[in-house]
């Protein structure tokens, strides 16, 4: 029974650190075939190079699907994050679990595939590999992270006061560090990240910061009703909000991320996490400059009154006409010399 309980312990620090990182070995088992050639120099898969089946599987899953999208599909089909088990019998049940999801079906061409190359995977030993080779990789950067504990307390004491009056929810939106080379959102508005991301000189040169992050999927979780997003669905018929929305929604982005993107810099200008250099040039370059909604939410929110949700907020700008189908560019345009102007006086 002991023995039984330290495993417990082990097999849950493997997975979470401290609330902030987690880790997920189904995720990174889903990643694989995106970056089967990090497994090349590890003996135990070598005979798994010269199966051919395995080589033109692993090929037929990379022409049909990404990593992240393969996770947003497990995701969205609540599959095991932890146990590589039952990983492999929700892949092998994954044409019934997504039949009714339009965007699979992509990924549903090569479920045979994928049962069978993540299968000889975990027989050749990939869990043992997660373990012994990409966990303590993934351990060393969560580690070497200095994570400011009184700027993380700054930031919860912000994002509490910001979903005021109402309650954050008690489950918080999970960053996944995945040994992986890029970041993605996923349906519950969790998110995946390279471990790249913990490093300060790769901060700088992707002009992002990992507190940025952990705020923004955080603010995922703010409550937007149906009546706000009827709203935001009236503004498709304003050209210059479409035609921006089209280049958003291409990136995987669009409709309420720009009120979440606008709150993120909000609560990181508060707290001296973005300058104002910085959030002019996050509102003009984050994917592409396409979530125009979000300076103009941005420069209101000095007007949102004590007790009001931000939900009721943003309807309130809708009202006012501030938010309005054939004004968007004028007060994105407004929006963005107030916020230059700032730059240009600091």
């Amino acid at each position: 029974m002991r023995v039984f309980i330290a495993l417990l312990c082990l097999m849950s620090a493997l997975d979470s650190f401290g609330g902030v990182f987690n880790t997920s070995r189904c995720f990174d088992l889903l990643c694989t075939p995106q970056y089967i050639d990090n497994l090349r120099e590890d003996a135990r898969f070598a005979g798994l190079f010269a199966d051919s089946v395995f080589v033109a599987g692993v090929a037929d899953i990379n022409s049909n699907c990404s990593a992240s999208r393969l996770c947003n599909l497990y995701s969205e089909v609540n599959g095991d994050r932890t146990d590589i088990s039952k990983c492999l019998i929700t892949i092998q049940h994954l044409d019934s679990l997504a039949s009714e999801i339009e965007w699979a079906k992509g990924i549903l061409t090569v479920q045979p595939q994928l049962a069978y190359v993540l299968q000889k995977l975990v027989d050749n030993g990939y869990s043992e590999y997660w373990e012994q080779t990409v966990y303590p990789k993934l351990k060393s950067h969560i580690d070497n992270y200095k994570l400011n504990q009184e700027l993380l307390d700054g930031i919860h004491t912000n994002l509490s006061d910001f979903f005021s009056p109402e309650s954050m929810p008690d489950t918080q939106s999970k960053i996944f560090i995945l040994d992986i080379e890029n970041a993605f959102n996923l349906s519950d508005e969790s998110f995946c990240c390279t471990p790249l991301i913990l490093n300060p000189e790769i901060e700088k040169q992707l002009r992002l910061n990992f507190m940025n992050v952990y705020i923004h999927e955080n603010l995922h979780n703010l409550h937007l009703s149906p009546e706000l997003m009827a709203k935001l669905g009236e503004l498709d018929h304003d050209s210059f909000y479409r035609s921006k929305e089209e280049i958003a929604q291409k990136h995987g982005e669009g409709r309420n991320e720009a009120f979440v993107v606008a709150a993120e810099v909000y609560i990181s200008n508060k707290l001296g996490l973005r300058d104002w250099q910085n959030v002019y040039d996050e509102f003009s370059q984050y994917v592409d400059g396409s979530l125009v909604l979000a300076p103009i939410v941005y420069v209101n929110l000095h007007d949102r009154k004590p007790g009001e949700t931000y939900n009721d907020f943003l309807l309130r700008l809708f009202e006012s006409g501030i938010l309005k189908a054939g004004a968007i560019e004028a007060s994105y345009n407004d929006a963005m010399s107030a916020i230059r102007s700032r730059v240009a006086w600091k």
